[in-house]
């Protein structure tokens, strides 16, 4: 763990902080999809059937609950590019959250001293951009994974594209929390 701190200590710059992990912690990334899940609850006006809001529904719900959960029990990290994404995803597409309301939720996320953020560098794009030739996966997923790919213990998705194999070299567990997988 203290060498893993250490690696991040490299990639901090001064705008990131950190601080002590305790032993029961796990260091985690939650994917944007989740985050949306969690934030945006579905309208019953977007589903053609009963059947498929309900399904929505269970999964704006079992989002909440983990989101809740991972925050406050485990060490969260995001890369920059991600906490970009999730500002775009709450904003601009699907449902879209009131602006402010989002802007005030990612400076929140940027300020808090209980998640990590981690820049992308060069080496990151790079590798990201290679990783995504490879697999042809899109490179967004890439750039929320590499450059924090040495610190995690679990990655918690619901996106398909991190059941690839490409993934499996990094030895970090996906989990699920929504119980249903979506390629996004």
């Amino acid at each position: 763990m203290i060498n893993r701190l250490r690696r991040l200590d490299q990639k901090i710059t001064k705008s990131m902080v950190t601080r002590t992990l305790k032993v029961e912690e796990m260091n985690v990334m939650i994917d944007t999809e989740i985050w949306s899940f969690s934030l945006k609850a579905p309208k019953r006006e977007k589903f053609g059937s009963r059947k498929e809001y309900s399904e929505a529904l269970e999964a704006h719900r079992k989002a909440r609950t983990a989101l809740k959960s991972l925050l406050q029990n485990e060490m969260v990290y995001m890369s920059q590019h991600q906490v970009s994404e999730l500002f775009h995803v709450l904003a601009f597409r699907g449902t879209k959250l009131p602006l402010r309301m989002v802007n005030n939720y990612v400076r929140s996320i940027l300020e808090s001293q209980e998640i990590i953020k981690v820049e992308v560098t060069w080496e990151d794009l790079l590798e990201a951009m290679q990783l995504s030739a490879q697999s042809g996966i899109h490179i967004w997923d890439f750039l929320c994974f590499v450059p924090l790919k040495e610190y995690l213990d679990v990655v918690y998705t619901n996106d398909k594209h991190f059941t690839h194999s490409v993934f499996k070299k990094f030895n970090v567990k996906i989990v699920n929390p929504l119980n249903s997988w979506k390629e996004i």
